[in-house]
């Protein structure tokens, strides 16, 4: 039986939003333009939403779909 590791997801506020990053890497930016959040994944953007709760979880999906 394998034992599941918790993986600990730190978010840092920035001047332009926010940065999500898990142990030492930065996997996702979230960026407030215009009254939305843009999610930024490897420099590209991943989905404009209106929430920030939104962003946070398009943003961990992305990282979950690329690990």
């Amino acid at each position: 039986m394998s034992k599941k590791k918790d993986t600990e997801i730190e978010i840092i506020d920035t001047t332009t939003g926010a940065e999500i990053k898990v142990g030492k890497k930065v996997v996702a930016e979230i960026k407030e333009e215009f009254g939305t959040f843009v999610v930024v994944v490897a420099s590209k953007e991943v989905a404009v939403v209106r929430t920030f709760e939104d962003a946070l979880e398009e943003a961990i999906k992305a990282y979950n779909l690329t690990v």
